[in-house]
């Protein structure tokens, strides 16, 4: 790399090379029109990273364990029933999800956030929660590949994901271009924060 190269040429470059690679990937792994045949949620299978502390997609949960969680965020006996006939169809896992983001989100009460999340008159499970979910365990996923591939501490967790959040897909392109191999770049992590325009937080 030419230390006197702009970094807006050095970013173009680098993001073109990153384009062209992940499309040669798509098509040597048969990923092109037929792709859509799986949701998000059957491609994310559970992971909890011991180093990082993020929970991409919750492991599948026993309905006692479950019931705790969702005590924090149910007060309506007949949301119990609502929310059993979810978890009985196989959605445990995003159930954990939806309560997390209630209690995060809630600006008065988790409790009607909840109810409004699993609403069967208004069918916001599946046209609205489910995509709130789906969301969040993408972000999740593009934060741990970031702390993973920079060897990021675990305190650097929390600013990794709000960073996740706020760039989304974008900041796997840019992760992609600070860590090309070949291309002689002695400090990916800082050309990752250089591209993100964000502080640096403590290495590994």
């Amino acid at each position: 790399m030419n230390s006197t190269q702009p970094l807006s040429d050095i970013f173009a470059a680098r993001k073109e090379q990153f384009e062209q690679q992940k499309r040669s990937n798509l098509i040597r792994e048969g990923l092109g029109k037929n792709s859509g045949s799986q949701t998000l949620s059957e491609t994310i299978q559970p992971l909890t990273p011991a180093r990082q502390h993020i929970t991409i997609k919750p492991t599948p949960s026993s309905w006692e364990e479950l019931e705790r969680k969702l005590s924090q965020v149910i007060n309506l006996p007949g949301l119990w029933i609502t929310v059993r006939a979810l978890y009985e169809a196989g959605q445990g896992a995003e159930l954990e999800t939806a309560v997390e983001i209630a209690l995060a989100t809630a600006k008065k009460s988790p409790f009607n956030l909840f109810a409004a999340m699993v609403s069967k008159k208004s069918g916001n499970w599946t046209t609205r929660t489910l995509k709130m979910v789906h969301d969040t365990w993408e972000v999740r996923r593009n934060a741990l590949e970031v702390m993973d591939k920079l060897k990021l501490k675990a305190e650097s967790a929390k600013a990794i994901l709000a960073m996740a959040w706020r760039l989304k897909g974008t900041i796997i392109r840019f992760l992609g271009i600070a860590t090309e191999q070949g291309t002689g770049i002695k400090n990916p992590v800082g050309l990752f924060f250089a591209l993100t325009k964000k502080p640096q937080p403590s290495t590994a």
